[in-house]
């Protein structure tokens, strides 16, 4: 079965699901937008997700699966579509996973292809790389990372992002690049600085008459 149909046969089955239970529009967790900004000054960047509701990272059902998660794929040659390596996922540098925030609360990033035995909670995949802290607010996920810790050198890179509900995959991913933070040009700054100090030179003239 090809990649294509492995796909299909995945969206039949979740739908199929959602449709059992009546709940296709309250059971499946959405990407209403989302963002990684690359901050080049830290060489970190910023990944935001908006979901279309809050997600449970923590309930499980008796496989011990999660409720919802999520995985970034990362590919540091920031092309698209970002799955048209072969092998499949010989592009990537890593593995973001939210399947793994239940264990100590953070999220961790691993290689991609493992080494030897599986790590405990790795879901297959590589040894872990480092883990970050995240942040809640409602329905808006946010967390920062090293480009180092992503295996991406500058900045520029493209990732898939992939939602799933209790260990199966719900049909929908997400394909971006990233986007380097702008900052003010040095010309423009300058000027900023001076007609600031001009400005506060001024003031200080008219208060002396």
């Amino acid at each position: 079965m090809t990649y294509a149909q492995k796909l299909r046969v995945s969206i039949f089955g979740a739908v199929l699901i959602a449709l059992g239970t009546g709940q296709i529009a309250q059971a499946v967790l959405l990407v209403e937008s989302e963002s990684a900004v690359v901050n080049p000054d830290a060489r970190e960047v910023l990944f935001t997700i908006n979901f279309n509701k809050m997600p449970d990272f923590f309930t499980v059902d008796k496989f011990n699966r999660r409720a919802d998660s999520f995985q970034y794929f990362i590919d540091p040659n920031g092309e698209l579509p970002i799955l048209n390596a072969s092998p499949i996922y010989s592009n990537f540098s890593s593995i973001i996973r939210g399947e793994e925030i239940y264990v100590q609360g953070d999220v961790r990033i691993r290689d991609v292809f493992s080494v030897g035995a599986s790590e405990p909670n790795s879901g297959g995949w590589g040894k872990i790389r480092g883990s970050v802290p995240y942040t809640l607010d409602g329905n808006v996920l946010k967390f920062s990372a090293p480009l180092q810790l992503i295996g991406d050198s500058d900045g520029v890179f493209s990732y898939q992002l992939l939602l799933t509900e209790f260990g199966a995959w719900n049909g929908i991913t997400n394909e971006n690049k990233s986007i380097i933070d702008s900052v003010p040009e040095p010309n423009f700054a300058l000027g900023v600085l001076t007609v600031g100090a001009l400005s506060v030179g001024l003031r200080r003239k008219h208060k002396h008459k």
